[in-house]
């Protein structure tokens, strides 16, 4: 039992306790901060950096991509607006919130994905960010990478 305990300590002292407020960014999506708990379509940096993601065909809209991401297990719309959508995703057990945005410029989609709270997701947000692009492939709202 000690064992558990403290295993329940270091991962509170490691990712601190999530209330699931709102969060503080507008759009539109951006890159990341310092903290390697975030990936972007945004960002330049090989540890942040996201492939990018160019819809399927002109008939495809921000409005069907939203759908099928809000669609995933744990996501929850929070937003839409124009070209912007807030989504956010909390994890069953500890309860831990990620932000999930995503917006619409041309042909290509901006996607970001960031922890709530903490420094380090352990690849969180990247395999999030890799689930999004096979369920909007599957859906064929969007290209395979390397595809035009």
């Amino acid at each position: 039992m000690g064992k558990n305990l403290l295993g329940l300590i270091v991962v509170f002292t490691l990712f601190g306790c999530s209330k699931g407020g709102p969060m503080a960014k507008q759009p539109p999506v951006t890159a990341c901060g310092d903290s390697p708990n975030c990936v972007s379509t945004e960002d330049t940096r090989a540890t942040f950096q996201l492939a990018p993601l160019r819809l399927a065909n002109t008939d495809v809209a921000l409005a069907n991509i939203v759908e099928k991401i809000a669609s995933m297990p744990h996501a929850e719309l929070v937003s839409a607006q124009d070209n912007y959508a807030h989504l956010r995703f909390t994890t069953r057990v500890l309860r831990f919130v990620d932000d999930v945005e995503v917006s619409l410029n041309g042909d290509q989609i901006a996607l970001r994905s960031a922890s709530r709270v903490g420094y380090y997701d352990f690849g969180a947000n990247r395999r999030r960010a890799d689930a999004i692009r096979r369920t909007l492939i599957e859906a064929k709202l969007v290209t395979p990478s390397g595809a035009h």
